[in-house]
């Protein structure tokens, strides 16, 4: 009989003491989630319409600041209004964020049109699409724009209507990005 009680106290005991360990892991786990950053289209005011527009937003638990305001309908004679490409392009931000190739923001040509992309290195490729321009849009000025914004020298967001962590290859520029960074600014 003592023999099973003692059994049966380690047992309880191991059993507490991992399952303590997998519930704290759980837990720690689910912390590291909410503090990833976050690309969502979404509403911000426009201080020069005075209203709300479709925006492209990073965000974590301590900030939401947005990237890109939508306004220009330049692209909605081909199916792409302002609300639909904030829908199309905010989850872009967020595949290149999660695979890993935000690292530096470029301009290419994809499919035959001028685009805003990610680099995993200078030198490098496209490796995720962002923004598809119109052939008459100046990528390189976007480009600065944009990182402008991303490397905080503007609180002002790109709107798509129009250094030292800037990286010249190839006549092309690569902006180094950090994300975290951009988003503790106040």
């Amino acid at each position: 009989m003592k023999l099973q009680r003692s059994i049966s106290f380690i047992i309880a005991t191991l059993l507490a003491v991992f399952g303590n360990i997998v519930l704290g892991e759980l837990v720690h786990s689910t912390l590291r989630a909410e503090e990833k950053v976050q690309f969502v289209c979404s509403q911000s005011y426009d201080n020069i319409s005075g209203t709300y527009v479709p925006s492209t937003l990073a965000w974590n638990p301590n900030n939401k600041k947005p990237i890109v305001i939508w306004k220009s309908e330049d692209h909605s004679g081909n199916g792409f209004p302002p609300q639909k490409r904030c829908e199309e392009i905010s989850p872009r931000f967020q595949a290149a964020y999660d695979n890993g190739s935000l690292k530096y923001i470029t301009s290419g040509i994809m499919n035959g049109q001028p685009v805003i992309c990610t680099a995993r290195l200078v030198g490098d490729d496209c490796a995720t699409l962002l923004i598809t321009l119109r052939h008459q849009d100046n990528a390189k000025r976007t480009l600065h724009q944009l990182s402008d914004i991303l490397l905080g020298y503007t609180d002002a967001p790109l709107e798509q209507s129009s250094g030292d962590l800037v990286y010249y290859e190839d006549d092309r520029i690569y902006i180094e990005v950090d994300i975290e960074e951009f988003l503790s600014q106040p």
